[in-house]
C-alpha cells in the first residue's frame, strides 16, 4: 500500500545517495544542500526549525519511494520543489508512487488556503507528472538559477 509521511531525520540518511545514484546533482553539493530545503516547524515549548525537513515522501509498505519538498509562501503560493526518487526502485506502481506524491503536495496546498502552487520541472523528470496533477505548462522553456549570498 502507498502512503505519503513526513520527511524525518533518518530519511537524510538515503536521500543523498539518491542524487548521487542518478549522477544528478541537486542545485548545491553537499551539506549546503540540506540547508536550502525548506525547513519543518517541530510545535512545542519552542518552535524549532528542523533543516530540510519540509517534505515528503512516499512509501511502499515502509519502503521509501520518492522525495518532494514544499516551501511554504507568505502570500498565496507554494513551491513544490526538488522532487528525487530511489534509483533502484522499479515495481510496478513507481509511477502511480510519483503521481500520488505530486498529488498530495497539491492538495496539501489547497487544503492549507493557498490558491496557487508554482513550481518547474524538466521534460522526462517531473514534468508529465505535474501537468496530469493539473498544473499549466508555459511554451516558453526556463532555467534554474541560484546564486549562494
Amino acid at each position: 500500500m502507498l502512503q505519503v509521511r513526513k520527511l524525518q531525520e533518518s530519511d537524510w540518511k538515503f536521500l543523498p545517495q539518491w542524487w548521487d545514484d542518478y549522477n544528478q546533482e541537486p542545485w548545491i553539493k553537499g551539506e549546503e544542500f540540506r540547508d536550502i530545503m525548506p525547513g519543518a516547524f517541530q510545535v512545542g515549548e519552542f518552535d524549532q526549525k528542523r533543516l530540510g525537513l519540509g517534505g515528503f515522501i512516499v512509501c511502499k509498505d515502509k519502503h521509501p519511494i520518492a522525495a518532494i519538498w514544499l516551501y511554504l509562501g507568505n502570500g498565496n503560493c507554494t513551491l513544490p520543489t526538488a522532487a528525487v526518487s530511489d534509483p533502484g526502485y522499479r515495481d510496478t506502481d513507481r509511477k502511480e508512487a510519483i503521481q500520488l506524491l505530486v498529488d498530495f503536495i497539491t492538495d496539501f496546498s489547497k487544503d492549507l488556503g493557498y490558491k496557487y502552487a508554482f513550481t518547474w520541472a524538466q521534460e522526462g523528470a517531473m514534468l508529465d507528472y505535474y501537468l496530469k496533477a493539473g498544473y499549466k505548462k508555459w511554451d516558453k522553456p526556463s532555467y534554474e538559477l541560484i546564486k549562494k549570498l
